[in-house]
């Protein structure tokens, strides 16, 4: 694949950013930058990326 079509930053939502920071820490390894308290940013993990704070969530109760 040429560089210019992969995907190089990925963004995700996550209704508790210090939960989400600390099980990818511990897991993976993964380093975190926040940018305030709704956004942190990740890095070491094959991909950059971030998780953004988001109250809504996906439950098969409404369909998803």
């Amino acid at each position: 694949m040429k560089v210019h079509e992969k995907i190089n930053y990925v963004e995700l939502p996550a209704r508790d950013i210090e939960a989400v920071k600390s099980f990818f820490t511990t897991v993976f390894g993964w380093s975190f930058e926040d940018y305030g308290p709704a956004y942190t940013a990740f890095s070491n993990a094959g991909i950059d990326g971030g998780f953004f704070k988001s109250g809504m969530a996906a439950v098969t109760a409404n369909g998803s």
